[in-house]
């Protein structure tokens, strides 16, 4: 697939000027989803957990926001980070309870990224777009998403990681990764996962038909060398 330059969308690196902004679009894009409304995730919740990772990822040069040029407004952003980088210690301290089965779904399916992995994974090697990639409502249907994993592509690239990683909990989401050329690592169905004898998300699929599983992809980035 011919990657093509959305005109009317600008791609910058992620700053600390702006992280308001950011978080802003990630509360937007996911405060009504699925995942929020079975949890009674509500704004702040989203925003606090979000904070934590953008602001952290805006000190680095790895992550990118999508910028409408006629509204100047912030539209998307994908959040990047090496896959060996912990998760800030607020993470485990700080975040509502209602984080708890996401934290716990997350966990269980990294552990099984790892198992799959051939070697160990080191630093410098995964480059890990983490789950709060998002395209607010409005602007979603204009390859905007598609254009931030291609741009991130090339970031992994010029900081020579071998793999980048994403995880998707949707079914556009997974046919998007196929598009791009990543491939499925392990996943887990909605319906199956249990956190403290609870299957939690089993809801999800009745919710909304767009979410089956939540799944780990994987894509080798070619070098320029050879």
């Amino acid at each position: 697939m011919n990657h093509q330059h959305l005109s009317k969308i600008t791609y910058k690196m992620l700053t600390p000027n702006m992280v308001p902004k950011v978080v802003d679009s990630i509360t937007k894009s996911f405060a009504t989803d699925p995942f929020s409304i079975a949890l009674n995730l509500n704004k702040k919740n989203w925003n606090d957990m979000a904070t934590l990772f953008v602001d952290r990822a805006a000190k680095k040069d790895l992550s990118l926001v999508a910028i409408n040029n006629e509204t100047d407004q912030i539209v998307g952003c994908i959040i990047n980070e090496d896959w060996k980088t912990r998760e800030p210690e607020e993470f485990h301290t700080s975040l509502d309870k209602k984080w708890d089965p996401v934290k716990s779904m997350f966990s269980n399916l990294h552990h099984r990224y790892k198992q799959e992995h051939p070697n160990t994974i080191r630093f410098g090697e995964i480059i890990h777009s983490l789950y709060f990639t998002c395209v607010v409502p409005s602007s979603r249907g204009q390859g905007v998403a598609y254009d931030m994993w291609y741009h991130s592509t090339d970031i992994g690239r010029a900081h020579n990681f071998q793999y980048m990683c994403a995880e998707t909990a949707t079914v556009s989401g997974q046919k998007l990764c196929e598009q791009i050329g990543f491939t499925p690592k392990s996943s887990i169905p909605y319906n199956k996962f249990e956190y403290q004898g609870e299957r939690i998300f089993q809801k999800l699929p009745q919710l909304d038909t767009n979410f089956e599983k939540l799944t780990i992809w994987e894509k080798k980035i070619v070098s320029n060398l050879y």
